[in-house]
């Protein structure tokens, strides 16, 4: 049997152990458009920060001998009547089975001048050797445009590296889709004790320069223009969608897939940053683009390709950056849209921001940060289990805005919490991620 897996990151690789462990004489062939082999995007901003060695990059190929990888190879397009994926330069690739693991790519400014040298996104290798160049060549001052985790991440990186940075928010505070604005405060001053000048209310309107490269940004609001050396995009990123679009399906939400994560397009899988998967917080089909649930999901179609029958339970968004003494984790609906959810939120000038989100008091959502030598994320395993549960919050031997958990709660009930009427503890399922926070 024949697989062609599109995408070598989380999803592709766990999708090419899969199958060869199901099926030993498949035949797998995974497809890349960049130079490298196979390597931890997560590790990207640590990388460029120089605080981990360039060589943890690296993963360990799939199955040597029975996976072959090809990189530098772009799929330009899929003729499901001929089962065959056309490669840019008009080679095709015939298969049985398919697998569309494209992810997904950073989120355009949609402005003339964006494809300026020294304007970039923050989501690949590449990207990060460029700006290492950039930096190394004499770069000096960096604007980040965007707010969010991927902005975040981005500016603590070239903060760290002696950049002058400024991070340009249109919002009132940075992660505003995570944390409420009080807490988002508090994660820019962390930015700016880290050297991140954090500009609120700019929206970018113009990229100004010349000779291919961009020298300044004009910002509308407020009316004013910043220089820079480089530019970068942090305004999150979108499924790559591009080969299902063209097969009929699949749009900028990403591409359906039902429980076995099979497309509409017969023989065709999505799995990872572009498929859209149950989310069991939201109770619907929705793109969680992290690499937990990329693994999962990849795993689950590659045994599916290679002849199981497996459903996928669900995937859950998660979150963690950690800016200066601040470290954040979120997971679940942590912004809810007007509706039957309570918001219940406490900030202590000490322990940090403790956030939960309800519907019809049923755990769907948590923030958590923590400051340095404070309980703060070590809890957040086991607000992700019980989201996963679907726990009611009466039900769960701890109080999620407490400082601390009591772990007589779960070895005795809610009556070594509460103090009062013995209640039945909340019995958290086996094998999801207590204690364990590896998220994009």
């Amino acid at each position: 049997m024949r697989y062609v897996i599109v995408g070598a990151c989380a999803a592709g690789l766990a999708a090419a152990e899969a199958v060869c462990s199901v099926d030993p004489s498949a035949e797998v062939t995974l497809l890349t458009e960049e130079p490298y082999p196979p390597y931890s995007r997560p590790l990207i901003s640590y990388a460029l920060a120089r605080e981990i060695p360039v060589t943890l990059y690296d993963l360990p190929p799939p199955s040597p001998g029975q996976v072959r990888v090809r990189t530098s190879t772009r799929a330009a397009g899929v003729d499901p009547e001929r089962k065959e994926v056309v490669l840019e330069g008009g080679h095709s690739l015939s298969y049985d089975r398919l697998l569309l693991a494209t992810g997904a790519s950073s989120r355009p400014l949609d402005l003339a001048g964006e494809g300026s040298t020294n304007v970039l996104g923050f989501r690949t290798r590449s990207d990060a050797e460029v700006l290492d160049r950039e930096i190394r060549g004499g770069a000096r001052t960096a604007l980040v445009l965007g707010g969010g985790l991927v902005g975040v991440k981005a500016a603590h990186a070239l903060a760290t590296r002696g950049l002058d940075v400024t991070l340009c928010i249109g919002s009132d505070a940075p992660l505003s889709q995570v944390v409420n604005p009080e807490a988002g405060r508090k994660v820019a001053e962390a930015l700016e004790d880290e050297g991140v000048s954090v500009r609120t209310g700019y929206r970018p309107s113009a990229l100004e320069g010349e000779g291919g490269r961009v020298t300044a940004v004009r910002f509308d609001p407020p009316g004013e223009t910043l220089r820079c050396d480089l530019v970068v995009r942090g305004k999150g990123v979108r499924p790559r969608t591009e080969l299902a679009e063209v097969l009929g399906f699949g749009d900028r939400d990403g591409i359906p897939v039902d429980a076995r994560l099979r497309t509409p397009a017969p023989d065709i899988w999505a799995a990872g940053d572009v498929a859209r998967t149950f989310d069991v917080a939201w109770q619907a089909p929705r793109v969680n683009a992290i690499w937990p649930a990329a693994v999962e999901q990849g795993a689950l179609a590659g045994r599916n390709m290679a002849g199981s029958h497996e459903t996928y339970p669900g995937s859950l968004a998660m979150n963690s950056v950690k800016v200066g003494h601040l470290h954040l984790v979120s997971a679940g609906i942590t912004r809810p849209p007007d509706g039957p959810y309570e918001v219940r939120d406490v900030w202590d000038p000490t322990a940090g921001y403790r956030r939960v989100v309800l519907r019809d008091d049923v755990l769907v959502g948590a923030v958590v940060v923590g400051t340095d030598g404070r309980p703060g994320p070590d809890r957040t395993g086991l607000l992700i289990a019980a989201i996963r549960r679907g726990a009611r919050i009466g039900d769960l031997p701890f109080d999620p805005l407490a400082d601390r958990i009591s772990w007589s709660g779960f070895a005795f009930g809610r009556e070594a919490v509460t103090g009062g009427r013995r209640g039945p503890a909340a019995t958290l399922p086996t094998g999801d991620p207590v204690g364990k926070e590896v998220f994009r």
